[in-house]
């Protein structure tokens, strides 16, 4: 009998202090929420968590499998660990135009070339096509008619905001154009 009360006192004494801690768990979980300092705070919820003890990991689900990267850069990588190539080509996307390069790129800031075409939708607004190929639509918000002659030479520039202007050489009036080709 003393040997059996031996050895049950301490998983007694185990799981009666196991179920103080989860009746104090919103205690001390409501004191965590008093923090306003958000470091504290998270020390705080840390320690409520570690008082609690491990948590049981559940059965694993079936989840495709990631490539783990070392946390830290001073650590050696595990032998399966293989790293993947380092690319050279240049950032692109959205905002890629800001971020440093190794040799800026020029762009040009006006071009002048010849109209090939030019077409109109049921609204008004022009699409032209230029010698060089390129295709060019007046914007929703330009309200401007362009009536030109049957060979003309157009200047397009870079407008505010990353816009793009069409004049026609020759005359006083812009349009507001995107490029489509």
């Amino acid at each position: 009998m003393k040997r059996t009360a031996k050895i049950l006192a301490p998983l007694v004494l185990a799981m009666a202090g196991a179920a103080m801690a989860q009746d104090s768990l919103p205690v001390q979980l409501t004191a965590c929420l008093q923090i306003t300092g958000l470091l504290q705070r998270l020390a705080c919820y840390d320690r409520v968590a570690h008082s609690v003890g491990p948590v049981p990991r559940s059965a694993p689900t079936s989840r495709p499998a990631m490539q783990t990267i070392p946390p830290f850069a001073s650590a050696a990588p595990p032998a399966a660990y293989v790293a993947p190539p380092i690319a050279a080509a240049p950032p692109a996307g959205l905002g890629s135009e800001r971020l440093r390069r190794a040799a800026p790129v020029k762009r040009a800031s006006e071009m002048t070339a010849s109209v090939a075409g030019i077409s109109y939708d049921p609204r008004g607004r022009f699409t032209v096509t230029l010698d060089n190929g390129e295709v060019w639509r007046q914007l929703e918000g330009d309200t401007g008619r362009l009536d030109a002659p049957k060979n003309f030479t157009v200047r397009i520039s870079r407008g505010a905001l990353g816009s793009y202007d069409l004049n026609v050489v020759g005359r006083n009036a812009t349009y507001r154009v995107l490029r489509l080709q």
